[in-house]
């Protein structure tokens, strides 16, 4: 793949974290450009459709306080790209704060413009699943 698709992939992750710090509403709308249609979410071995996975995360919006901080690694080869980062948290009823580390590995589809590169199918694990809070 050409570099010019490896910074594609680099500018999603980048700009991804801006659009999730905004809100559920702006991530939502992020979606619509980052996932292709079709796209699946894999959550702690859990395989979800795009509308699942979604689904999901308007639920943890609601419950928690969620913001992504400092990106710790990118790494990016042909159409794949993995990053680690941090994870604030705090529970909405409780006020119980946690920070979790966090890995996701993604498959990507090198659209043509205007579209560009896709999530075709991603990977997310958590040190610290919100499951277990």
């Amino acid at each position: 793949m050409s570099a010019t698709l490896q910074d594609a992939i680099r500018a999603r992750f980048e700009r991804g974290f801006s659009e999730w710090n905004k809100g559920y509403e702006s991530w939502l709308q992020w979606c619509d450009e980052l996932y292709e249609p079709d796209a699946h979410y894999n959550v702690y071995a859990t395989r979800l459709t795009l509308q699942q996975y979604k689904d999901m995360m308007g639920q943890l919006f609601a419950a928690y306080e969620i913001e992504l901080g400092e990106f710790h690694n990118i790494l990016i080869q042909d159409n794949w790209g993995a990053i680690r980062y941090t994870v604030y948290i705090t529970d909405k009823a409780t006020g119980e704060q946690i920070e979790q580390k966090t890995m996701e590995f993604v498959h990507f589809k090198d659209n043509h413009a205007p579209i560009g590169a896709r999530v075709v199918e991603g990977w997310a694990l958590s040190d610290r699943p919100l499951t277990e809070h």
